[in-house]
């Protein structure tokens, strides 16, 4: 997609947007609902086609967007099924960022901000309600329903209440195109990436059966590799980090032991630590290219999403304890022949989503935020 003219894989920006929201016409009944992924539940679906209804299965804020749902949606003419992620409701504000006057709402993780001058920052002004909008469902009830990648909006009704917008891609200015250079680049770090999987992928299956319970090994990896998202950092020396994880190991199995009363419980979870630690050490050079595998695509995924985010409707950013800092949309959503690949950067986003400022009371320092 970034470096030919037709291409069969299509791209939705991934919105950091909150609640999900369900929402259209039920095919059974023929009349206009709303609700969370719970409508599709096989059994006592909550689908909602009153405030009454709303009061009675939900409370709080999530009740106040489900409303303003309910008596907005209506008027965009949807047709079928759609579902997409809140933006805001009355919840925006005024803020200076970067000496500029923005519009923002933080639905969740990110902030996101458009100049209050801006024709799209007057359209956000007035609207009551935003929402992005990237699966359709069809199907003859809502418990059978499949689902689609994509919401065609333009034959929406345009209603200055409703903000509306599509997860769709679209790089008019085709800033987010792979020169030569580039896709050298790129191809040479899926080649990488090939290298090791290859060298990889039987340790990979064993990695899978290996520990039990929660010491699943291939379990364990995954938590251990986060331990360096929660940080900012990325995968350092790959030897390195096979010491690291033979200690991250280590120590996890000998908090559990210190944890048990008795010396059987004891025994067991010793002679796992034991036999993990040996596992481990015997299995350095594969664990090595299963590192390296994860460094390898990590470094590919990575040239492709600093690609794509250079195409950005609104501005994007994080609040932390020092006021605002600049960061890419969560990610992308590849998608072809119906089958989705998510490409979300782990060092930034997943690290938000672990550590960022999401308490909509507290406001951080220097922020001059008031009510739209």
């Amino acid at each position: 997609m970034l470096t030919e003219p037709t291409s069969p894989i299509r791209v939705t920006t991934k919105w950091d947007g909150a609640p999900a929201i369900v929402c259209g016409i039920d095919p059974r009944w023929d009349a206009f609902f709303v609700g969370t992924k719970s409508v599709f539940a096989k059994t006592n679906p909550k689908k909602m086609y009153t405030s009454e209804q709303i009061d009675e299965n939900y409370s709080g804020q999530l009740a106040a967007k489900l409303k303003a749902a309910l008596k907005y949606f209506p008027k965009l003419g949807i047709t079928g099924v759609v579902q997409g992620d809140l933006l805001f409701t009355d919840d925006k504000k005024r803020a200076t960022i970067g000496g500029e006057r923005m519009i923002t709402f933080q639905p969740n993780t990110i902030v996101y901000a458009v100049p209050e001058n801006s024709d799209l920052g007057r359209q956000i002004q007035r609207a009551k309600i935003g929402i992005v909008f990237h699966t359709r469902y069809t199907g003859p009830t809502t418990a059978d329903m499949n689902a689609s990648f994509g919401v065609d909006i333009t034959n929406f009704n345009n209603v200055p209440d409703v903000y509306a917008a599509t997860a769709t891609f679209s790089d008019a200015s085709g800033a987010a195109t792979f020169n030569a250079a580039e896709l050298q680049k790129y191809k040479s770090a899926v080649n990488k990436a090939e290298g090791s999987l290859k060298q990889a992928s039987k340790f990979l299956n064993i990695l899978g059966e290996t520990g039990q319970g929660k010491f699943l090994l291939s379990t364990l990896f995954k938590q251990f590799f986060n331990t360096y998202i929660r940080q900012g950092k990325s995968i350092p020396n790959v030897n390195r980090v096979i010491q690291e994880f033979s200690v991250y190991y280590d120590t996890l199995l000998q908090k559990e032991i210190d944890s048990k009363k008795t010396p059987s419980a004891k025994d067991k979870y010793a002679k796992m630590q034991k036999e993990g630690l040996k596992f481990i050490e015997s299995n350095k050079r594969s664990i090595y290219f299963t590192i390296s595998s994860y460094s390898n695509l990590q470094a590919s995924k990575e040239l492709v999403i600093r690609k794509l985010e250079k195409v950005k409707t609104l501005g994007t950013f994080l609040r932390t304890e020092d006021g605002y800092k600049v960061t890419a949309p969560e990610g992308f959503v590849a998608i072809r022949s119906g089958q989705a690949l998510k490409l979300v950067d782990r060092l930034e986003f997943s690290r938000a989503n672990f550590t960022a400022t999401k308490d909509w009371d507290k406001t951080p320092p220097g922020y001059k935020g008031v009510e739209v």
